[in-house]
């Protein structure tokens, strides 16, 4: 099945965004901020089939990371100052009964994408240090030389990274398609459902990653 919105001309202008795929929320031996495993697993599966799919129609894939530069004299995060991100460090993550803590700094391996899905050459990856991967990275610039209109949209989490990034390219006048099956988040479903909730009322399509593969296959609808 091929969704309406995913016609021939929104497909031949669509990149696929890949929000923080990122072993931190990923990978269960050494992630801290994880989704649930059962999430993690059935993200990664459909992540993976969309991008080989992607890739067969020739069209950019796009991952977004994100890191902190470290400042190891202080012990403190350089470019992430946020007072409350900053005052949410060592209290409870709302749903993971775990502290908040950097571990995300510039070359620690909680940064990589999981190795299911590591980059490959001719794709693309975009730096970001906040929810928004347009705040002060080159994503805009990136998606306007591709000449992107349409953004086809997983990762983690909904409720904040994933979110922010579908009002962003709102916005912008992006074409927003989120595949709900390719989210979820560390904070646990009722999060993610209501994300979902928000962004299918106001900001875009939220499409199965089946009928975003099918349409690759079929090069979008008619």
């Amino acid at each position: 099945m091929t969704h309406p919105v995913l016609t021939s001309a929104a497909m031949e202008r669509a990149a696929l965004l890949l929000v923080d795929m990122n072993r931190s929320h990923l990978d269960h031996e050494i992630g801290h901020l994880l989704v649930a495993k059962p999430d993690a697993d059935r993200i990664i599966r459909a992540a993976v089939k969309v991008r080989e799919a992607w890739a067969a129609a020739r069209r950019p894939v796009i991952f977004v990371r994100t890191h902190h530069r470290w400042n190891s004299d202080t012990g403190e995060v350089i470019d992430n100052r946020n007072p409350f991100w900053m005052a949410q460090h060592k209290a409870p993550i709302p749903g993971l009964a775990k502290p908040r803590k950097t571990l995300a700094v510039e070359g620690a391996a909680v940064t990589e994408v999981v190795p299911q899905l590591a980059p490959r050459p001719g794709e693309h990856t975009v730096f970001k240090h906040r929810y928004s991967p347009f705040h002060n990275t080159d994503l805009e610039l990136l998606l306007k030389n591709l000449g992107t209109e349409t953004l086809v949209i997983g990762g983690v989490n909904t409720n904040n990274c994933v979110l922010c990034t579908c009002f962003e390219a709102f916005n912008r006048d992006f074409r927003v398609v989120l595949m709900p099956d390719v989210c979820a988040s560390m904070n646990g479903a009722d999060y993610h459902d209501a994300s979902l909730k928000l962004i299918e009322a106001a900001l875009g399509w939220l499409v199965p990653s089946a009928d975003v593969i099918a349409a690759c296959g079929a090069g979008g609808t008619a």
